[in-house]
């Protein structure tokens, strides 16, 4: 299972889109020099007790979608052509999660009239992308295997 290079790429995959849990995607910082961390799940409030500054809800769950996926199909090795069809889903959801954390922390930014910096874990999903296209054609090149022996029998 993870002997297999194509088991690697996924689970390098995985490892990146998990390690988007734990870092901030973005600082926001507006006219006043007051600091936001945009992570996962949006702006915390700056003082306990106080609501979220931004639920970025959306977020959130799309980056828990592509990490469970992400997981699955680690382990679905022996179901190839499922592992194929669920790895390109996988991709198509890693490019919208690029584009929602764009556009989350942009409008978010626009909001509180704010500067954003961006962290270098956005570029996380797309490395992740390479990764998945990288597991997709050793999965081929699995699949043309078995069914080249196949064909010997």
């Amino acid at each position: 299972m993870i002997q297999r290079i194509q088991s690697l790429y996924l689970l390098g995959s995985f490892i990146l889109i998990a390690m988007m849990f734990f870092f901030p995607l973005a600082e926001l910082i507006d006219a006043s020099n007051v600091a936001y961390e945009f992570i996962y799940r949006g702006i915390p409030a700056l003082v306990e007790g106080e609501p979220a500054v931004f639920n970025a809800l959306p977020v959130a769950v799309l980056l828990s979608i592509i990490a469970l996926i992400g997981l699955v199909t680690i382990f679905l090795f022996k179901k190839r052509m499922l592992q194929i069809r669920l790895t390109i889903f996988n991709m198509i959801c890693m490019i919208g999660a690029v584009g929602l954390i764009y556009y989350s922390i942009n409008s978010q930014a626009i909001e509180l009239g704010a500067i954003a910096n961006y962290s270098i874990i956005n570029a996380f999903p797309l490395v992740a992308l390479v990764l998945c296209y990288l597991a997709i054609r050793e999965i081929g090149k699995d699949e043309a295997l078995i069914r080249s022996m196949d064909r010997i029998r």
